[in-house]
């Protein structure tokens, strides 16, 4: 086998190990797309009307809280590693790699749609387990640890 093709394949492995440890991390922030702070700027500029200020400045800073959206929370800890489903509710659970549970994150639908268009859209009901997903905790209300 020629060294190029070696070289390919060790490096295709190791970026099939990267992305595969990069979901175990018990670190929820780590596992989603939103742990750039300009992905989330973007997400509150683009996405998120008719979602409370206070909602958005938490989400800003990296943390999830109840009241937000599915697509909010995805973005910061990306999909769940279980996730069960009923017509009034939705359980989401996150692991770590050796199976002990970080957070459970319960949805519901809203009374009302924030916007036409967002109908079946869920919101986060209720934290259990870690609420800061594996972060260390805010310092303070105007502060984050992301930035």
């Amino acid at each position: 086998m020629k060294l190029s093709h070696l070289c390919a394949l060790a490096l295709c492995g190791l970026l099939f190990w990267g992305c595969a440890n990069k979901t175990s991390s018990p670190i929820l922030i780590e596992r989603g797309v939103g742990q750039n702070e300009y992905e989330r700027e973007y997400f509150v500029t683009k996405e998120s009307m008719g979602i409370d200020k206070r909602l958005k400045d938490v989400f800003k800073q990296g943390y999830i809280e109840e009241g937000m959206t599915n697509d909010m929370v995805n973005l910061l800890w990306g999909p769940p590693d279980h996730e069960a489903e009923t017509d009034t509710s939705s359980v989401w659970e996150y692991y770590t790699a050796e199976g002990k549970l970080i957070t459970r994150l319960i949805w519901k639908h809203p009374d009302q749609a924030r916007l036409k268009g967002y109908e079946n859209e869920w919101i986060l009901e209720k934290i259990e387990g870690d609420r800061y997903g594996g972060s260390p905790a805010p310092t303070s209300s105007r502060s984050s640890n992301y930035n």
